[in-house]
């Protein structure tokens, strides 16, 4: 995908690297050691500081071409380095791969946060009368688990609404792939309040 250059500073989230926020390290160019961390930078134009389309590559932000949202083969078209070393997992939306981060459980008030559904494949659950678990699943290894909805549809949230769908010991790994494969599957699907961001 081709790249359209743009500020070559090597601008940072300056408070991880000890530099003020919006302050740029002194260029450096390619493959040369890079600055002390407290080098004095410059300050940046306000229209510098945020913007949309960024893409940072070793500390060089460029403005990113539009992507494709999705590859030929179904998966999502994600370049992310990670730099916080996050858990993340592969997730079914629609018959496509999508990836995501479990940022954990919460407690949630349904009556005041919008939520998403989850659908978790299991050869087995037990919850107790308030819809948490009773016990760990029993997983069907190497199934991912099912979102209803993506960034950018009206019914979708970063809060996941846990429904656990119990399929037989024969059932063939990743044969459900969308919410609408989990509804007509005919498997019985027990609806929790367990939540996850």
């Amino acid at each position: 995908m081709a790249e359209t250059p743009g500020d070559p500073s090597g601008l940072t989230v300056g408070s991880l690297l000890g530099l003020p926020l919006g302050v740029a390290s002194e260029p450096t160019a390619p493959g040369a050691p890079r600055a002390s961390a407290s080098a004095k930078g410059h300050p940046l134009p306000a229209s510098e500081i945020e913007g949309e389309n960024w893409a940072v590559d070793g500390g060089e932000v460029n403005l990113d071409e539009p992507r494709t949202e999705f590859r030929p083969d179904g998966v999502e078209a994600l370049d992310f380095n990670n730099p916080f070393n996050q858990t993340m997992e592969r997730v079914w939306f629609d018959g496509k791969i999508v990836y995501a981060i479990d940022c954990g459980e919460l407690d949630v008030d349904l009556e005041r946060v919008k939520v998403a559904q989850e659908y978790q494949v299991v050869y087995a659950v037990a919850l107790d009368e308030q819809g948490k678990l009773a016990r760990e699943p029993e997983m069907v290894p190497g199934q991912f688990n099912i979102y209803d909805s993506v960034p950018g549809m009206d019914k979708y949230s970063p809060i996941w609404q846990f429904n656990y769908v119990v399929v037989p010991r024969d059932y063939r790994v990743n044969t459900l792939r969308s919410e609408s494969d989990c509804l007509a599957s005919g498997y019985q699907i027990l609806h929790s309040t367990v939540f996850e961001n």
